[in-house]
């Protein structure tokens, strides 16, 4: 998040904050929002607000742009004028909050800035890239056409994720059913089994004492466990937006075994589908990679397009950069070279995006298959571990009565 104060074109001094990964991304999608003159731009950790808390629940995701894209491209088919057609549908929007934005992407473009601009100051909730295809649809006289290849891309994209949220969903829901399962007989459970045990006396095992100490120290320090579980994830958070912290993070994730692969994939997957649609608009290739950098969620990655970004200015082309990164498929880099000698590089990055795609698929099912046993094998072992620890003096109490 960075905190800025620009000139507008009418020469106004504006504030405000733009959330971006560095701070030249910061600058570039300020100066495509139309900010020609920035006086200040420095870095701000996002402040936590009640009023924000809240605002999240009225949120615009989205398959809410996805729609409004569509519907605007369709009623300007229909020869709707353009502020027309941004009125009829705040009118019409379903929520408060994209009723908002059309709004004030009315008001934006009413008072003389494009529609691109006008997008580029919302980067929650479209990309830079996709403002670049926007961008280009209007200087070309043909916005209907960006609209809806927005909206298709858009749509995949949102498909895909859907798609990995949905296979993700259930080890997370088995694991803190496990969680709920065992704090539940550790705080209910046992302290009505120990005051059994001590009234008759009975010498408790390792097992059960370790169940024990467990137990009360749970029952006895709860608050404790919660602050401390609250502190932890908020520091965590807070160290994830260092960079050194980050950077460590990527390359730590990069080198494990199954899920480094599928970060390179989901990467990969992004760079083709958006280097596809920069293209298709008709991007040059420095241009596309400096809108796909801000996509990529790995500094490393990161770092690695930026050099190929520089290779690419001094000449050199796309696909012998890419084979000297090392991280990009032998495939997808012979897919390129043919693409730059045929004139078809388009083609071959919405192929390959496709490709890659079921691939990826294929790699989080495979990590699904060894996480889906491997959570049900540790948990039956602690639920086992459990049941040893409880029946375990029980049947010391049923050898005494005999």
């Amino acid at each position: 998040m960075y905190q800025y104060k620009a000139y507008t074109a009418d020469r106004q001094v504006v504030e405000g904050t733009i959330d971006a990964s560095s701070e030249d991304m910061a600058e570039e999608r300020l100066l495509e929002a139309g900010y020609h003159q920035i006086l200040t731009l420095k870095k701000t950790l996002p402040v936590v607000s009640l009023k924000g808390i809240f605002s999240r629940f009225r949120s615009v995701k989205k398959p809410d742009i996805i729609d409004f894209f569509t519907q605007l491209a369709t009623l300007m088919e229909s020869r709707m004028p353009f502020l027309q057609a941004l009125g009829l549908l705040a009118e019409q929007a379903p929520k408060a909050g994209l009723r908002e934005v059309i709004n004030k992407l009315g008001q934006e473009v009413s008072g003389g800035i494009s529609f691109s601009q006008a997008l580029a100051r919302y980067p929650r909730l479209i990309s830079s890239h996709y403002c670049q295809v926007i961008k280009v649809s209007e200087k070309s006289g043909d916005l209907t056409s960006g609209l809806r290849l927005v909206a298709g891309y858009m749509e995949k994209e949102t498909t895909t994720s859907n798609h990995l949220r949905r296979m993700l969903s259930y080890p997370a829901f088995l694991g803190f059913m496990a969680i709920i399962v065992i704090i539940i007989v550790a705080t209910v459970a046992v302290p009505a089994l120990i005051k059994l045990f001590n009234s008759l006396g009975v010498n408790l095992p390792l097992a059960t004492r370790m169940l024990v100490a467990i137990a009360d120290f749970i029952t006895n320090y709860k608050f404790h466990v919660l602050a401390g579980l609250i502190v932890l994830v908020i520091a965590g958070m807070l160290l994830k937006r260092h960079a050194g912290v980050k950077g460590f993070i990527d390359s730590f994730t990069l080198k494990l075994p199954v899920i480094g692969g599928i970060v390179i994939m989901r990467n990969i997957c992004r760079f083709c589908r958006s280097s596809a649609l920069l293209i298709e608009a008709g991007l040059t290739l420095p241009q596309a990679l400096n809108a796909i950098i801000g996509t990529i969620d790995s500094n490393i990655i990161k770092q690695i397009l930026m050099e190929i970004r520089q290779e690419i200015i001094k000449g050199k082309g796309l696909s012998q950069p890419m084979a000297n990164a090392g991280i990009f498929p032998r495939l997808l880099v012979d897919m390129v070279s043919i693409g730059e000698k045929t004139g078809t590089l388009q083609s071959s990055f919405a192929t390959m995006a496709d490709y890659y795609e079921k691939r990826l698929d294929l790699k989080v099912q495979r990590l699904l298959g060894m996480i889906e046993p491997a959570s049900i094998i540790i948990v039956g072992l602690i639920i086992a571990l459990i049941g040893i620890a409880i029946i375990t003096p029980l049947y010391s109490i049923y050898q005494n009565v005999h």
